[in-house]
C-alpha cells in the first residue's frame, strides 16, 4: 500500500530524489508500495515529530545568483536558538560540560542567530545539506583553508561568507522583516548544543518566531551534540 505526503513546492525535488512518486490525478506526492517510508518522515501529513524542550538548531536554506555563472543556486547557514535576556541561569544549561563548552536551553530561547558554520557537522547533516546546496569541503582561494561550505548546484563554485552574509542582498544579511519568507528552515533535534553565537542581530526575535511558526521537521534526532 503506498504512503502519501504533504510535500511543500520547495521540496518536490528532495522528495523525488529520494524515490517519492507524483500522483497527477490527485496532485499528490507518495512513496510506492514497498518502499520503506522512513526517509519521508518530514513530509509524513500530521505528524509533528518535535520535542519542545529537546535541544534543536535550524538548518537555514535561501537562494542567491552564483557570482561565477550567474545561475540561482541554494545555500546553507545554520540557525542558534539563545535568549536574549541576561539571566544565565535561563539563558544557558546549568554549568560548561566536560569539554568547557556552554550548553543552551534551547527550550527557553527566544531569538534565533543565524551563523555561517559550526564547529563540528553530524555526517546526517553533511549528506542532506550536500544533495541540497553542493555542502562539501572546499578550500578558499584566499585563506588557503579548507572548511565546509555551499557551492553552486550548477557550476561547482564555491559560495564564501561575503556572498552570503555581507553584502546587502546577501540572503542571511537580515535588513528586513520581507526577507523572512524567502528563507527555509529545517529544524533538527540534537544532543545538546554548545557555545554562544558570536553575532546577535537586530531580526533575532522576529527571526526565532517566523522558524517556529515555518519549519520543516528534520528526518531524525541526532544523538551527537552541536558545538558552535
Amino acid at each position: 500500500m503506498r504512503t502519501e505526503l504533504d510535500v511543500p513546492f520547495s521540496h518536490k525535488e528532495e522528495a523525488k530524489a529520494l524515490g517519492a512518486k507524483w500522483d497527477r490525478t490527485k496532485k499528490i506526492w507518495y512513496v510506492p508500495s514497498g518502499v520503506n517510508p522512513e526517509p519521508f518522515a518530514e513530509w509524513l501529513p500530521g505528524v509533528d515529530r518535535s520535542d519542545p524542550s529537546a535541544p534543536y538548531i535550524y538548518l537555514v536554506l535561501g537562494k542567491r545568483e552564483c557570482w561565477k555563472c550567474h545561475k540561482e543556486t541554494s545555500v546553507a547557514a545554520f540557525g542558534i536558538p539563545y535568549r536574549t535576556d541576561n539571566d544565565e541561569s535561563i539563558a544557558i544549561a546549568h554549568a560548561p560540560n566536560e569539554a568547557g563548552h556552554i550548553a543552551i536551553d534551547t527550550a527557553r530561547a527566544d531569538a534565533l542567530a543565524i551563523v555561517p558554520a559550526l564547529g563540528c557537522v553530524p555526517g546526517e547533516i553533511r549528506d542532506y545539506l550536500h544533495k541540497r546546496c553542493g555542502y562539501k569541503p572546499v578550500t578558499s582561494r584566499t585563506t588557503k583553508t579548507v572548511s565546509l561550505a555551499s557551492t553552486c548546484t550548477v557550476c561547482g563554485a564555491l559560495q564564501g561568507s561575503h556572498y552570503l552574509f555581507e553584502e546587502p542582498t546577501s540572503p542571511f544579511a537580515l535588513t528586513a522583516i520581507n526577507k523572512l519568507p524567502t528563507l527555509e528552515f529545517v529544524r533538527v533535534e540534537v544532543a545538546g548544543v554548545y557555545g554562544i553565537p558570536a553575532s546577535q542581530g537586530n531580526f533575532d526575535q522576529a527571526l526565532f518566531t517566523w522558524a517556529r511558526d515555518h519549519h520543516a521537521e528534520f528526518h531524525k534526532q541526532l544523538g551527537e551534540g552541536i558545538y558552535l
